[in-house]
């Protein structure tokens, strides 16, 4: 690693928590080792994403995206969310993520909130945009043909943005751990959906080594989250922070869950909600202890934890977490107390406080 540039020894170096710089350091330093694996099989090394992701930066940046500017990104879970989060990223923009589901009003809202000028987006979900206001959204790129009803803005195809690293343009100044990484969209269960904007630094800090150190450099994260949540753009970029792989699912399946995690050969995946209730919820059989999971975090912290570990012959965690916050909260393995949300961890302070604020 580089020399520490700062004076602040709580802030890590640009090649621990910074994409573009983490991911030039992996390619140098391992570039034949796997770093994201797809449900159908396909792996791509940490030298073949590095290639993948300039390529698509190049072609943003002849859209001319600049540093700090905020791309917003309407994708499923697959290749062009995680390549379109880590372009966006390596030229130092901003990667703003919508929800799938999101239409009307809340479409609207957050296409004028995110300040966006483009918009990645599947052709699928594109008619929804003639629907509403665009704001500031003057350019398109769709990740296939153009469907009916697609509003008559300039289009290029996500194939189509493509170059080569000899023509991108070298940064004026290293990307900081301080600088804006992404703006997540809450669930707006109180409003319209409010955008969380992460750095670097929060979001290496939300799930990176420091927080949960019992997840290391040779694990794979198995994230069936959305990329639009931060349970899913999460996973892969605190497991690059460690050098390490992330399998990526489209989407949680009770049925074939256990399958999906013995094919992408994940070690480490997140329980949300009722996800472990559906999974305990299927009949026992031989194959129950017949994958590679070492551990899951189960949140919230259910009754059943017990005995999941004991059938499927998996560690539990638990934490408390949201994504304006950084995991000031996580467990031991295995916690007897039922209703935990864990401990402190280190190097954080919290307080409780009651409705009006009074400790």
């Amino acid at each position: 690693m580089g020399p520490r540039d700062f004076t602040d020894p709580r802030i890590p170096n640009r090649d621990e928590c910074v994409l573009r710089h983490l991911l030039d350091r992996h390619a140098a330093e391992q570039p034949d080792k796997t770093h994201v694996i797809f449900e159908d099989g396909e792996e791509w090394s940490f030298a073949d994403i590095r290639r993948r992701v300039i390529a698509k930066a190049v072609g943003l940046q002849k859209l001319g995206v600049k540093r700090c500017e905020r791309v917003a990104v309407w994708l499923p879970n697959g290749r062009e969310g995680l390549l379109a989060f880590y372009a966006i990223n390596y030229l130092g923009a901003v990667f703003v993520p919508f929800n799938t589901a999101y239409r009307g009003n809340l479409l609207a809202h957050v296409l004028k909130n995110s300040d966006a000028r483009i918009l990645i987006c599947h052709p699928d979900l594109a008619p929804r945009l003639a629907e509403v206001e665009l704001a500031g959204i003057s350019q398109l790129v769709l990740t296939g043909p153009a469907t009916p009803g697609t509003p008559p803005l300039p289009q290029v195809q996500f194939a189509d943005l493509d170059g080569t690293e000899d023509e991108l343009a070298p940064l004026a100044a290293p990307i900081e751990p301080w600088e804006l990484q992404s703006i997540i969209y809450t669930s707006g269960t109180t409003g319209p959906s409010k955008g969380v904007l992460s750095s670097y630094l929060h979001m290496f800090s939300n799930a990176g080594p420091e927080s949960w150190p019992m997840v290391g450099s040779d694990d794979r994260y198995m994230t069936v989250a959305p990329l639009f949540h931060i349970g899913g753009m999460g996973p892969p970029f605190v497991m690059l922070a460690r050098g390490a792989s992330v399998a990526i699912v489209e989407n949680f399946s009770t049925e074939r869950f256990w399958e999906t995690v013995r094919a992408t050969r994940s070690t480490v995946v997140f329980l949300l909600g009722v996800m472990a209730t559906f999974l305990m919820k299927q009949p026992p059989g031989p194959h129950d202890r017949d994958h590679g999971v070492k551990l899951a975090f189960m949140v919230p912290f259910t009754e059943q934890a017990p005995a999941f570990t004991e059938r499927f012959g998996i560690d539990i965690y638990t934490i408390f977490n949201m994504t304006e916050i950084a995991s000031p909260c996580v467990s031991e393995a295995n916690p007897q107390k039922r209703g935990t949300c864990g401990k402190v961890r280190p190097g954080v302070e919290v307080r409780l406080v009651d409705e009006i604020g009074r400790a």
